[in-house]
């Protein structure tokens, strides 16, 4: 005989209708760490109050959270030791996420309610879900995704899995094991998954918008009440960061539209006698080709190109005396590569002739006055207006001589730096029909980790920066060089000392998808060499696990647009060095960038 609701007895109905909601219930009830159930409403809000509950568990705590639902102005969880939720404890609170005390190992029941006095057509209530508090390590995170932040100078960090935790964080810094100028947020409930960081006004030179250079992240959870920070795993503390690797720019910028847009380049390409010594195929005479062939076939071939170490030293035995000083000025690296190169013109011509001028004048400074760092351009997109140069060791009057707190100059020739490097700027206006006029400037500053090199290098940079800053008053300016300090490594870095006057960096694009080459050193002389090979010349690039130290920059000031940037490698199918292209040991920097109208 078969009974139907209707037929049967009350009391017997109602056990049928009790059993059928448990097993209905049931349905629900997963046995795991982070679990989530759908919340009920009427077809109509369907679509708009959809939320879920989601637990995570941790030592002697289970975390609940959940999201908002429109209308409500409280919601009301309860947590119980049976799936009924029967003698729950019941807590009405206005936030989106309960820390409650529970005992490990034990099995609680829990379901939110969202409290909608205005909205009565609807019962918004959560399925009910389980979990058990647990004691031990948190549970490793499964992805993790860093990404611009909404605001300045900010980083937004999210992430998928993790748990059996009571609290969790993000620590951030600024070199990938995040131990460097590190600084982190604050704790959040356990079923955070999204965090936003602010870098801190004291690292903004370092790694704040417009830097170029990576926040590194890691995730970290916490299963213990220590509520203190860390980069390393610990089984004791019962906390877990997630592996090195993560990183995002902070406030990369979306370039703006309206401006002349151009292609930018900087090389060091080694002085002749950087390599006078290397195998024959590596010495000036055999690689001055590759190097011509490397910037001659650069897709998309630069509109400006800035070079280091390109010297004005004479290649030949053509007479190169004080006596007759000017015959000579063809005969050097630099006007060797210059006549090679298909549509870049050297801005500075005189290049020679003003270091001889200067040696004249200087006889001390004979055979130690040189320009490496020269300026080139694309006749069909730019106009050549002005030029110059800036010399460390020309005179006191000119700033560079005294540098404080050394005692004696530095940029004597028998001093810590040696030779008067010079610096080589130019002025140009755009072809685009656009008239904008920017200024173009080259360097490659002194080398050295010692305390007298390092100390000068940053005083000449902040004494040149404000001699560009005066002579360019609002127009935009591109530096392209060699500084020889890592941002984020070297003692006394350089570039941050640009990014305190308000220069930007070319590499801070706006996605990382638009830079490209960072896992090799700008320069291949960095890392372990192969054998048998002159140095920086090996056969592939030395690959790092994560972004690596950069040497060469492009930096912006008065227009900071750049749409793409690239430590490029010239690489065939094998992953090796393009022979033919391989003239240095420094690999170009390639920038498409934005000059905008003159800054008032």
């Amino acid at each position: 005989m078969r009974f139907t609701a209707t037929s049967m007895r009350p009391r017997r109905a109602a056990r049928l209708h009790r059993r059928t909601l448990r097993t209905a219930l049931a349905a629900f009830v997963i046995g795991a760490v982070a679990v989530t159930g759908a919340i009920t409403v009427a077809p109509a809000e369907a679509a708009t109050t959809s939320t879920k509950l989601k637990l995570v568990a941790g030592n002697n705590v289970i975390t609940a959270a959940w999201p908002t639902v429109p209308g409500a102005t409280s919601y009301t969880l309860r947590m119980s030791k049976k799936r009924s939720l029967s003698h729950a404890k019941v807590v009405t609170t206005t936030k989106q996420a309960l820390k409650l005390k529970a005992k490990n190992g034990t099995p609680y029941y829990f379901a939110v309610t969202a409290n909608r006095p205005a909205i009565t057509s609807s019962v918004v209530k959560s399925s009910v879900v389980t979990t058990k508090a647990a004691f031990g390590v948190p549970f490793p995170v499964s992805t993790v995704t860093a990404t611009s932040g909404p605001g300045a100078n900010q980083v937004t960090v999210s992430w998928t899995g993790g748990g059996r935790a009571s609290k969790v964080a993000v620590v951030a810094g600024s070199e990938v094991l995040t131990k460097n100028r590190s600084f982190h947020s604050a704790w959040y409930p356990a079923t955070t998954r999204s965090i936003t960081l602010t870098v801190p006004l004291k690292y903004r030179k370092y790694i704040g918008a417009g830097s170029g250079n990576p926040v590194w992240v890691k995730v970290v959870e916490s299963n213990s009440s220590s509520t203190t920070y860390g980069a390393n795993y610990s089984y004791t503390r019962k906390y877990r960061p997630t592996p090195p690797g993560k990183w995002a720019f902070a406030d990369a910028v979306t370039p703006d539209a309206s401006v002349s847009r151009l292609t930018v380049a900087e090389l060091n390409t080694q002085s002749v006698g950087a390599t006078a010594n290397y195998s024959p195929t590596n010495q000036w005479a055999s690689r001055v080709k590759r190097v011509a062939e490397a910037i001659n076939t650069t897709k998309p071939a630069p509109d400006l190109l800035m070079t280091a170490e390109l010297a004005t030293n004479v290649l030949d035995r053509c007479r190169n005396t004080l006596k007759a000083p000017y015959q000579c000025g063809s005969h050097t690296q630099v006007a060797d590569l210059a006549k090679r190169l298909d549509s870049l013109t050297l801005a500075d011509t005189d290049t020679y002739d003003r270091v001889i001028d200067r040696m004249r004048s200087a006889p001390k400074w004979n055979s130690d006055v040189t320009n490496g760092a020269h300026v080139f351009y694309n006749a069909d997109a730019l106009t050549l207006l002005d030029h110059g140069y800036y010399a460390p060791a020309m005179s006191s009057s000119d700033d560079f001589a005294n540098v404080e707190g050394l005692g004696v100059s530095p940029w004597d020739p028998k001093g810590a730096v040696g030779s008067d490097r010079w610096i080589t700027w130019a002025k140009f206006q755009t072809k685009d029909g656009s008239g904008r006029q920017f200024y173009a400037v080259a360097a490659h500053f002194p080398v050295g980790d010692a305390k007298v090199v390092v100390n000068a290098r940053a005083a000449l940079v902040k004494k040149l920066l404000a001699k560009i800053d005066a002579r360019a008053g609002g127009l935009p300016v591109v530096f392209g060089g060699d500084v020889n300090s890592d941002a984020t490594r070297s003692s006394q870095a350089v570039q941050p000392v640009f990014m305190q006057d308000g220069w930007f960096d070319a590499a801070a694009v706006s996605s990382k998808s638009l830079r490209t080459g960072m896992k090799v050193s700008t320069a291949n002389g960095s890392g372990k060499q192969a054998k048998g090979y002159d140095p920086g010349y090996g056969p592939k690039p030395i690959k790092h696990p994560y972004e690596t130290s950069r040497i060469d920059y492009i930096l912006l000031r008065n227009s900071p647009h750049t749409y793409s940037y690239a430590n490029v490698l010239r690489l065939d199918s094998k992953g090796r060095f393009i022979k033919s292209v391989q003239g240095t040991d420094h690999n170009m920097q390639l920038a498409r960038i934005g000059i905008g109208d003159p800054v008032s």
